[in-house]
Formats: structure tokens, sequence, C-alpha cells
């Protein structure tokens, strides 16, 4: 297919990219749960740092991300820690979506909070991490990208390779 790049950090949306910059399609299954189990402490907390590095693969989805932690310390100066509330409600409702709550138990949604908290100071090194040119330890090498932008893969592929289809 040609343009894809396996050394990038977020290599499922890198392929999913690389699939649209060929005029292919994505399909998603959102009601499709996958068990995952979770990691070692120690390896949970390498990964922190990592995982927000992906978010700037999404720019719109990571300045809003970014302005999270501000708005709750300024939510915290005024005493109004009704804020926190809408962190939970905003889980909630996602655990709701797409039969979540056949797999995720009711409480889980009163981590919200620590969870935005924990990403949201990732995902301030992460970005100062990029500016510094340090990027993230992977894999024990260094990488430097999380993602190619569409139109970057789009100027890589060869043209009329294949030819959209309908799904469905």
């Amino acid at each position: 297919m040609g343009g894809y790049d396996g050394d990038v950090l977020f290599e499922n949306l890198e392929l999913i990219r690389a699939v649209r910059a060929h005029g292919g399609n994505e399909a998603r299954a959102g009601h499709v749960y996958v068990r995952r189990l979770p990691p070692s402490a120690g390896r949970f907390w390498s990964q922190r740092v990592r995982q927000a590095y992906d978010d700037l693969a999404q720019p719109a989805r990571m300045a809003v991300f970014l302005t999270v932690l501000p708005g709750l310390g300024h939510a915290l100066a005024r005493r109004r820690p009704g804020r926190i509330a809408v962190a939970v409600a905003a889980a909630e409702f996602g655990r709701l979506r797409a039969g979540g709550a056949r797999v995720f138990p009711p409480d889980a949604a009163l981590m919200a909070p620590v969870s935005v908290l924990e990403r949201e100071v990732c995902g301030w090194i992460a970005p100062a991490r990029w500016v510094s040119g340090r990027g993230v330890r992977y894999s024990g090498r260094r990488i430097m990208v999380a993602v190619h932008s569409e139109r970057t893969l789009a100027r890589a592929a060869p043209r009329a390779t294949v030819r959209p289809r309908r799904m469905g």
C-alpha cells in the first residue's frame, strides 16, 4: 500500500490514516469490547507519559484535554468542586454508551477525577517532551513521531490504488 510507517508511537491510528489516504474506509464496532488485564503497577506508571504522547496525534483532542487542569485549579480556587461531578457524569455517560454497562461496573465512573488528573499531568509533560526534541522511550528506543497526519500520508500514497467501497 505504501506510506504506512510502523516506527510511530500510535500505530493503529497510522494504519487507519494510511488506509484512508489510499481511498479505503474505516468501520468502527463501538459495541465490541475486548477484555484487558491490568499491568503491574510499575508497568502502568512507566506507560503514562507515553500514552499521553499518543494524544499529540490528535491536536484538537489534546487541546481540549490541556484546558482541564487549569480549569479544575480555577474551580477549586473559587471553591466550586462541582466540576469534579462533571468528570464523573461524563465517565458515566461513556460507561452507558454502546452497552458498556454490561462490561464495566457501576462504580467505575467514580475513578474519573483521579484518571483525569493523572492524564492531565502526563498530558502537559508529553508536548514538553515533543517540543524539547526528546520524544518518548518505547521498546528500548526513542520515538519522536506519534503519528503522521492524513495529509502527509495522502501525499505519500500512490493515486488510484484502491477504490472506496461501501461497507455494510
